[in-house]
């Protein structure tokens, strides 16, 4: 693999252009790290708005009719409702694994195998997320596996 930056004082943004032979399972990752890590959501906590990157988020839930968002040391409110942010994230890391939640794989330290082909995902905080069996053939088309 070979990587070239240019600096250029008259782009106006961020130009990224991946060029492969063949694009397979690694090119596709590569392209969901780098969508994830320039993707970034409003969050409200003590109603107070915050920018969220996105590669920060461990997952988002649905609770009560309101959306949250999983960081590590803090939970904010988005304004999003969560089949939006399936369908918004779906180029990116996240992948709804159950209908209230959409989960950052890139956060997943191990996987295993539950009864009723659910799954297990336990995330590098330690945090155990459970992958219904409605979205884990998507999951593990996302994962690769």
């Amino acid at each position: 693999m070979k990587l070239n930056i240019l600096e250029d004082k008259n782009q106006k943004e961020i130009e990224i252009d991946i060029r492969c032979p063949k694009i397979d399972d690694k090119i596709n990752k590569l392209a969901n790290i780098i969508n994830t890590y320039y993707f970034t959501i409003q969050g409200k906590k003590d109603d107070v708005f915050e920018v969220l990157q996105l590669d920060n988020i461990y997952y988002f839930e649905s609770v009560e009719n309101k959306v949250f968002a999983y960081l590590p040391q803090d939970v904010y409110e988005v304004n999003f409702k969560i089949n939006e942010l399936a369908s918004m994230l779906e180029s990116t890391s996240f992948i709804q694994v159950a209908k209230p939640i959409v989960l950052n794989i890139n956060k997943i330290k191990k996987i295993k195998p539950l009864v009723n082909g659910r799954m297990l995902a336990i995330l590098d905080n330690e945090e155990k997320v459970v992958i219904t069996r409605v979205y884990a053939q998507a999951f593990k088309k996302k994962l690769n596996v």
